[in-house]
C-alpha cells in the first residue's frame, strides 16, 4: 500500500497572499494557483524560518511567527489504481498485484483468443508446430486442458508478436525493460526467482528451492514446447515471453525463466517456434 503525504498550509497575509488554507497533494490536482507551484517546503532552524522552494528554484521564507499552523495527513491509495482485475476475452478474470511501480497479472495467460475475437490455433500435433511460422498455442505437459486452465496456456512467440494483440485491453506483453524493472525491484537476479515463484510442491516439483512468493506474482511452472520433440521440464521451470527481440544481426525474442532448484531467475533467447507462458502487465 502506497501512502502519499498532503501538507495542509495556512499563511498569514502579511506577504499579500490572499490563502487561508491549502492543500498540497499532487495528486489531487486541485491547488490554487500560488501554492501548484511549490517544489519543496523545509525548516531552517537556523534562521527560524520555513522556507519554500519553488519549482522554479526561487525560495519564499516566511518566520515561523507567521505560521498559523502546519498539519501532516496521510492519503491511502489504493493499488494498481483502485483496479483489482483485468478480464480476457475468452472471460478469464486475472487479478493484478502491484510490485513498485508496475502491476502485474497473478496468473498466467490462459486466453485461447486474441483481443479481436478471432482463435489462437490450437496445434496438436509436434510437426505442425514445428513447422508453423503463425500463431499458435497449446496446454501445458501433453496437452492437459485442467492443467493449462490451473496455471496457463503455452504459445509459440509468432502469438506475442501478433497485430491482433494477444494480451486483454489494459495490459500487454511486457517488454525485457519491464521483466528487468520487475527483477531490480526484487533484488536482482541471484534472488528474484525465489520471491516470484509460488511457494510449496502443488505445482513446482520439490524441492522448489528459495520460493517465497513475498512479491505476490504467483509464478507457475508451466514448462516449455521444444521443437522437434515437444513438452518438457513442466514442473520444473516456469517460462515467459518477452515482447522483446535481441539485438544481434539474427534476432531472436527474449524470455526469462524460474527454476526449482534455485531462487535465481534467468535470461535468455530462443527461436520463435519454442512454447512458453505469458504473463501480461497492465498498461
Amino acid at each position: 500500500m502506497k501512502i502519499f503525504y498532503s501538507l495542509l498550509i495556512v499563511l498569514i497575509a502579511s506577504k499579500g497572499y490572499s490563502q487561508t488554507q491549502q492543500n498540497i497533494n499532487t495528486n489531487s490536482g486541485t491547488v490554487s494557483n500560488w501554492i501548484n507551484q511549490i517544489d519543496s517546503i523545509r525548516f531552517n532552524s537556523n534562521t527560524n524560518q520555513m522556507e519554500v522552494i519553488l519549482q522554479s528554484g526561487s525560495n519564499e521564507s516566511h518566520a515561523l511567527g507567521d505560521i498559523n499552523n502546519v498539519t501532516f495527513s496521510t492519503t491511502a491509495i489504493a493499488p494498481c489504481g483502485g483496479q483489482d482485475t483485468i478480464t480476457d476475452v475468452d472471460g478469464n478474470v486475472y487479478t493484478l498485484v502491484e510490485i513498485g511501480n508496475q502491476c502485474w497479472f497473478r496468473e498466467n495467460l490462459k486466453t485461447t483468443k486474441f483481443v479481436d475475437g478471432s482463435e489462437i490455433p490450437y496445434v496438436t500435433d509436434q510437426t505442425a508446430w514445428n513447422s508453423a511460422t503463425t500463431p499458435a498455442r497449446r496446454y501445458p505437459n501433453n496437452n492437459d486442458v485442467s492443467l493449462g486452465n490451473a496455471i496457463g496456456l503455452l504459445y509459440n512467440w509468432y502469438t506475442v508478436e501478433d497485430p491482433r494483440v494477444l494480451c486483454p485491453t489494459g495490459s500487454h506483453v511486457p517488454t525485457d525493460a519491464e521483466w528487468t524493472e520487475l527483477v531490480n525491484h526484487l533484488g536482482g537476479d541471484s534472488v528474484a526467482g525465489g520471491k516470484l515463484k509460488m511457494a510449496g510442491t502443488e505445482y513446482w516439483q520439490s524441492p522448489n528451492t528459495g520460493a517465497t512468493n513475498s512479491s505476490g506474482f504467483n509464478g507457475l511452472p508451466g514448462g516449455a514446447i521444444r521443437p522437434l520433440d515437444g513438452f518438457v521440464w513442466t514442473f520444473q521451470n516456469g517460462f515467459w515471453w518477452t515482447s522483446s527481440l535481441n539485438d544481434d544481426a539474427d534476432p531472436f525474442p527474449i524470455w526469462w525463466r524460474a527454476y526449482y532448484l534455485s531462487d535465481e531467475i534467468f535470461r535468455g533467447v530462443n527461436s520463435k517456434k519454442w512454447g512458453f507462458s505469458v504473463r501480461c502487465i497492465k498498461d
